[in-house]
């Protein structure tokens, strides 16, 4: 996402040439589909279709193929054997992953190292929009919902559940005993945090101060999948989990600090950005007794592991915004960097100064009347606005005076999104979509959107 400019054309043909070399057997060997997927801030994404003869019979498959990110690099490090060889040791397991075929990390073949997997063909409930307020989660019943949600406890569970031991997981480094756990984490996140920052952050430090001071001795060790959060879960249209993805963060530590993530994160995705939870999501309290029945072992440190989640995460949002800044990206507030959801929420928990003024009330749509005026530039292009009156929208042609927020893209651009071949996120940090306003207001407007940009 946050990357070079790549020619798909000569990728393609460079990629062709390397897999024919693996499948030796294989006859009149090509690619087709070949394009770059938006998802994800810390991967290079791309999918494509692998078509082959071999002995007698035409083949093919659906393939992704993921790298490094070259110009602007998430995580101080980039592990990319570490993810192909966490997922090639879960095949065979209860948890489901997709299969992976090769890790190639030599820098020559594409002028970067990546491995290739397998695609489950299935829906992830995005990022960008929060999954709160547009996409499959959102389109969802609440009983459908709900489903999604235990999946994912579900597939969490079969992790911490699983002998890392005799699979092989030690090679993600063995912690020391008693605190061990909690310190190996601690130190790499301080590592992550002292190379990122370029001022003072006082929120993230005095969390990290309370942390180690709060340190305590984990009743279990386990695989823990370490981003675990339900736009990294492929679902099937009704509901079932069919994979579960980004092993980039995964490490053998406390198996509470995932219930932790996962619980905070959804509280990100939600009231974090001021919009309300969706119907059928199941709370806190019924989510941690769920978890305790699928894993037999009782919950004993959950605020410390919901702190160390929103550290982690206010680290990493920290990255990304730095690198958006690098790229001209118009950010929703200057402040950005200092308060944002992660250290609103740590100055809660903690009873710390509140990093700003700005943080966002929860606001239901159905609460206010809001209007989103759009430009919509070059060939084709034209002035609309839509007003959202409780609710129920209506779309306007011209322009609209001291809109909620404003949209300035091309006509082209805007169309690909509104096919999905362009993701929003994308087009944002790209340059192609520039957005002013109240971006919590908009981002619960996103389907809505959708409907009224749609061809009649």
């Amino acid at each position: 996402m946050l990357s070079r400019e790549v020619d798909l054309a000569d990728m393609q043909s460079r990629l062709t040439a390397w897999l024919q070399q693996k499948m030796p057997l294989a006859q009149n060997l090509s690619i087709s589909g070949m394009e770059r997927s938006g998802a994800g801030l810390s991967n290079e994404t791309f999918l494509f279709d692998l078509n082959w003869q071999e002995a007698g019979q035409q083949r093919s498959e659906s393939m992704v193929l993921r790298c490094p990110p070259k110009d602007y690099p998430v995580f101080p490090e980039y592990n990319l054997d570490k993810q192909f060889h966490v997922m090639e040791r879960l095949q065979g397991t209860n948890v489901p992953v997709p299969k992976v075929y090769w890790l190639e990390e030599n820098k020559e073949v594409l002028a970067s190292p990546f491995y290739i997997m397998g695609k489950i063909d299935g829906v992830i409930p995005p990022e960008y929009p929060p999954y709160h307020s547009f996409g499959v989660y959102y389109d969802a019943t609440p009983q459908q919902r709900a489903k999604m949600w235990w999946g994912s406890l579900e597939a969490m569970s079969k992790v911490h559940l699983l002998d890392w031991q005799k699979l092989g997981f030690s090679f993600l480094g063995i912690p020391k005993g008693g605190s061990g756990p909690l310190d190996q984490q601690l130190e790499y996140w301080e590592s992550f945090l002292n190379w990122r920052k370029e001022e003072p952050q006082p929120i993230l430090e005095a969390t990290l101060d309370w942390l180690r001071e709060k340190r305590y001795t984990p009743k279990h060790v386990t695989l823990c999948w370490g981003d675990c959060r339900m736009p990294n879960t492929i679902y099937s249209p009704d509901g079932e989990v069919l994979g579960v993805l980004d092993w980039e963060m995964a490490y053998l530590g406390d198996p509470e600090s995932d219930l932790g993530f996962f619980l905070f994160l959804d509280w990100q995705h939600s009231e974090g950005y001021g919009i309300p939870r969706l119907d059928g999501s199941p709370g806190r309290e019924e989510t941690v007794q769920r978890y305790e029945e699928l894993t037999g072992r009782k919950v004993e440190n959950l605020l410390y592991n919901e702190v160390l989640a929103a550290f982690r995460a206010g680290v990493v949002i920290l990255s990304v915004f730095k690198n958006f800044n690098k790229m001209g990206v118009a950010l929703p507030a200057e402040d950005i960097e200092l308060n944002n959801p992660c250290t609103q929420r740590l100055a809660e928990l903690l009873n710390l100064p509140a990093p700003g003024t700005t943080k966002r009330e929860t606001t239901r749509i159905e609460d206010v009347t809001v209007s989103i005026q759009f430009h919509l530039t070059g060939p084709g292009g034209s002035d609309w606005y839509l007003v959202s009156d409780r609710g129920k929208g209506t779309r306007y042609e011209g322009t609209v005076e001291n809109p909620d927020a404003t949209l300035t893209v091309s006509a082209d651009a805007w169309d690909a999104i509104q096919r999905g071949e362009l993701d929003r996120l994308h087009a944002w940090t790209s340059g192609k979509l520039k957005i002013e306003g109240d971006m919590t207001l908009l981002l619960q407007l996103e389907d809505m959107i959708s409907k009224f940009s749609r061809p009649g």
